[in-house]
């Protein structure tokens, strides 16, 4: 019984701290692909997609009014907030995805991305207002690894 509940614990803590899912997608159509997912336990992901060798940056989970919108992006490194603007950022159709970069492997945030421990990203809709979240970002770097590797 000892065990049992030790093996429990165990396991519970080590899904806890796991905040990266790495995927290899097969709908049996198309050319398996990679992804990788991390949320924020309510609805919102940050996913990661490797598309055309092109690492796909984008959040999911929300809805905002405005046909085009600007994203602040911080990532919390050693103690210290790098902050990025980015303007303009493309979103779906229905309005629930938004997308940061279109290749993360040649932005300007990647290091950032990394190293960080904790990443707020808040996006501002003009219209029904601004909203921020917060993710951790632990295995960020495997999980960039995972999705980079075709």
């Amino acid at each position: 019984m000892k065990t049992l509940l030790i093996t429990m614990v165990l396991a519970l803590s080590y899904t806890a701290s796991a905040q990266w899912t790495n995927k290899t997608v097969d709908n049996g159509i198309d050319p398996t692909y990679k992804i990788a997912y991390t949320d924020n336990s309510k609805t919102q992901w940050l996913k990661l997609e490797n598309y055309n060798n092109n690492i796909s940056f984008y959040m999911q989970g929300f809805s905002v009014c405005d046909e085009v919108v600007d994203v602040d992006i911080s990532f919390l490194v050693n103690g210290i907030y790098q902050k990025y603007g980015l303007l303009d950022c493309n979103l779906t159709e229905d309005h629930e995805t938004v997308f940061f970069v279109k290749n993360l492997k040649t932005s300007e945030m990647l290091s950032s991305f990394k190293s960080a421990s904790s990443v707020k990203i808040r996006i501002n809709d003009k219209t029904c207002g601004a909203g921020t979240y917060e993710f951790k970002m632990t295995g960020g770097t495997s999980a960039f690894d995972f999705v980079v590797k075709q």
